[in-house]
């Protein structure tokens, strides 16, 4: 009984803990997400409607680096270095948060089957 709940607490940690991550942060901090809306908003001031559909990506690692990019200026090579590196290091956030949920699943296995060994 002991082995079984101390699986279902971690299982329940890791799954918890994954899940907050994943969903219950932003991808982007709030101050990159305000300085991409500001650059959209700058670079496209004659049209509102690219703003509003510009704006909406800024959620996006890939976009804010875009945009950055633009406003200073780099070429092609250097702006798409750094949407690559942005998007990589948003994946491994995501394979991190993706493995604490397996993790956790696989402690949920775990307790039921120590439960049916006991049974």
């Amino acid at each position: 009984m002991a082995k079984r709940l101390a699986f279902l607490l971690i299982a329940a940690g890791l799954i918890g803990f994954g899940a907050l991550r994943q969903f219950g942060t932003p991808a982007v901090p709030a101050a990159d997400r305000a300085r991409c809306e500001a650059i959209v908003a700058e670079l496209y001031q004659g049209s509102p409607e690219t703003i509003a559909t510009m704006a909406a990506s800024c959620g996006d690692a890939g976009m804010v680096a875009m945009m950055d990019a633009r406003k200073a200026g780099d070429g092609a090579s250097e702006a798409a270095a750094s949407v690559a590196a942005a998007n990589r290091s948003d994946i491994v956030g995501t394979l991190i948060n993706c493995a604490l949920i397996g993790a956790g699943i696989g402690a949920l296995g775990a307790a039921f089957g120590a439960a049916r060994r006991k049974a």
